[in-house]
């Protein structure tokens, strides 16, 4: 087990989740502009502290912020804390950002002495919690290897992709296409309906034929069957967050992606209709409503 002091800044949803997997047996520092959110890792363990202490005092720092703007901000702003770092700290940023950003940042902390690995993960808050998601990681041989046993602390799926940068590039790969099979999904799945094919046979038919995938295989069984839907937790604003990004890094790399870019501009039509806050769930069950 990796020893010594151990921060984690950004403990929403996914954050906390993550972190749970840190907090048994580890010193284990957290951090949140939402004081209660920290709650419950407090309960099983955890500190509540200043980033800026943080900083100064753990060698292992984990980042889950809202976006790669924010990252940058922490790390390298006015009052950013990588000046507080100690050569040597790894830091892991589990945040869905960009390999541009990666580059920045990777950059700036390399002339402290400090290590830096991105490090999104995919599956959702539950699995996240349960230790089986997946981590996507950018980092050189040398950081991957110090950041190897927290990583797996995380979850045993681990992939090591490329260099610093790469995890964030296949996590926005990632969630492009979950984004695409979304849509598509809930077009094709209406559209048995439209004949008078009940619901949930349909997607029963989906999910042992060859389009099934991960929208018709978890959220419609688990979270659209019946009358009402539940909320899958994570919001309309960080989707189109998420599409944009992917669609910039493809603008960047002179690649495109215009179905990319028409899910793009329907998520922001769901956005106009149900507000930046609707969780997935509400959009994947009201979306042909009215």
């Amino acid at each position: 087990m990796t020893t010594g002091k151990l921060g984690f800044i950004g403990i929403g949803a996914m954050g906390s989740a993550i972190a749970s997997r840190l907090v048994t047996g580890r010193e284990l520092y957290v951090n949140d502009l939402n004081r209660q959110a920290a709650d419950e890792l407090v309960r099983q363990g955890a500190t509540f502290a200043p980033t800026d202490e943080m900083a100064k005092q753990c060698r292992y720092v984990f980042l889950s912020l809202p976006g790669p703007a924010n990252v940058v901000e922490l790390l390298l702003g006015s009052e950013g804390i990588a000046r507080h770092f100690e050569p040597g700290t790894l830091v892991v940023d589990t945040t869905t950002g960009t390999p541009t950003t990666d580059k920045e940042i990777v950059s700036a902390l390399a002339e402290l002495g400090v290590d830096f690995v991105d490090a999104p993960i995919a599956g959702g808050v539950k699995r996240a919690r349960e230790g089986t998601a997946t981590l996507m990681v950018g980092a050189s041989e040398q950081a991957f290897t110090k950041a190897r046993d927290l990583l797996l602390a995380v979850t045993s799926d681990v992939h090591h992709v490329g260099p610093s940068g790469a995890g964030h590039a296949m996590k926005l790969v990632n969630n492009l296409l979950n984004s695409c099979n979304r849509f598509a999904a809930l077009e094709a799945v209406r559209l048995g309906q439209a004949y008078g094919i009940d619901q949930d046979t349909v997607v029963e038919v989906i999910n042992k034929s060859s389009s099934r995938n991960y929208t018709t295989e978890t959220t419609f069984p688990q979270l659209l069957s019946g009358d009402s839907y539940r909320p899958q937790g994570f919001t309309l604003q960080l989707m189109l967050k998420d599409l944009h990004l992917a669609n910039e890094m493809a603008e960047s790399l002179g690649h495109a992606t215009p179905i990319g870019h028409l899910v793009e501009e329907f998520t922001q039509e769901a956005i106009d209709r149900f507000g930046p806050g609707a969780d997935q769930s509400q959009l994947m069950a009201e979306w042909y409503r009215g």
